[in-house]
């Protein structure tokens, strides 16, 4: 990918999102970033374990996982002070509780190049290579 020749991130991201085929993108484009991938976690449950049992350094949560929110993460993640990015089909504002308007939220299907940037700059990762 284009990105390939950016800064490693070095950051430890949970990637929570139960679509194989955009998990699969997101996880290869963050590793080529330079980010050790945490899951993915297709499911509520599991993403919760992820988060309970790993440093993690940011996420991106999928709002609806097979029908579940994904809110009890988020208040969880917020909770330890961990940054996140909503990732949603949904749009915006729609579904996100109040406590959460403040969050970034990437509409699906989502650009690599904005991953890469609120990657950036809100989980304080170095900024590409000019």
């Amino acid at each position: 990918m284009a990105f390939q020749s950016a800064r490693a991130c070095a950051g430890r991201i949970l990637v929570v999102e139960d679509n194989f085929l955009m998990a699969e993108v997101l996880c290869e484009l963050l590793t080529e970033r330079g980010c050790e991938v945490v899951g993915p976690a297709p499911r509520l449950a599991i993403a919760l374990d992820l988060a309970a049992h790993n440093a993690i350094d940011g996420a991106f949560l999928d709002v609806n996982l097979a029908g579940e929110y994904c809110f009890p993460l988020a208040r969880y993640l917020q909770e330890k002070g961990v940054p996140f990015v909503f990732l949603t089909g949904y749009g915006e504002g729609t579904v996100i509780p109040a406590a959460f308007q403040a969050v970034p939220l990437l509409s699906k299907p989502f650009n690599p190049g904005e991953v890469v940037e609120i990657t950036r700059r809100y989980f304080r990762m170095p900024s590409p290579a000019p």
